[in-house]
């Protein structure tokens, strides 16, 4: 399966239930591809990487011939509870660098993150349901759902670009040298419409860097 873009990933995401432990193996392959495309070899997905504090199962990870951690990329996703997920979604993308860094300071990190325009919790579509059940347009309903997921995905990107562009192993451990923040639109698609954050790049200026970054600090290893 080849993929021309993240919106291609995020369709066969949809498909895989949402409980399913390998729920994330389209955006995983994604991941690989593209750094494959741009000569970076190596890299394998559910790839348990030591760190610090304790090894760590990540998305997309590349261990070297000589066993040093150069790269690894975490892929997240927000479908529902908006509000109760993006702080915790901050927090574990802090811990998941600092674990990584204190141990391979020289590692690139990345941390590709994709949410849903519109929350998908039960409750949400229960309340949604329930307005246009009672008169309310649908179109109004769905306008403020999706200004809700706006407010929500500037939040997180405001955070988590405040934790990127990390310079090297002087730079502070809980930062990740690069992140990507896509809002998808799943009620408008396939194709789903997107938006990324004004403050992270889009996903190919996401893997342009990574590779820079990792030819940089490792050559064409």
């Amino acid at each position: 399966m080849t993929y021309e873009r993240l919106q291609d990933a995020m369709e066969r995401f949809r498909l895989r239930p949402a409980r399913a432990a390998n729920r994330q193996l389209e955006v995983q392959l994604y991941c690989c591809e593209e750094l494959t495309r741009r000569g970076l070899y190596g890299a394998e997905i559910e790839k348990r990487l030591p760190g610090a504090y304790r090894d760590k199962m990540w998305d997309v990870g590349r261990i070297s011939k000589t066993g040093e951690v150069t790269l690894g990329i975490s892929c997240k996703s927000i479908i529902s509870n908006h509000a109760g997920t993006v702080p915790n979604r901050i927090d574990d993308m802090l811990g998941e660098a600092v674990n990584l860094h204190r141990r391979w300071p020289w590692a690139v990190t990345g941390y590709l993150f994709m949410m849903s325009r519109v929350d998908e919790s039960v409750d949400r579509r229960g309340k949604r349901n329930a307005a246009i059940a009672k008169g309310i347009p649908e179109q109004v309903v769905m306008r403020e759902a999706r200004e809700s997921g706006d407010f929500w995905f500037g939040r997180l990107g405001d955070s988590v670009g405040e934790a990127s562009d990390r310079l090297g192993p002087d730079d502070f451990p809980e930062k990740f040298e690069v992140v990507s923040c896509s809002l998808l639109d799943f009620d408008a698609g396939p194709p789903f419409p997107v938006q990324y954050h004004s403050l992270t790049p889009d996903p190919d200026e996401f893997f342009d860097r990574m590779v820079e970054i990792h030819r940089e600090r490792f050559g064409n290893t």
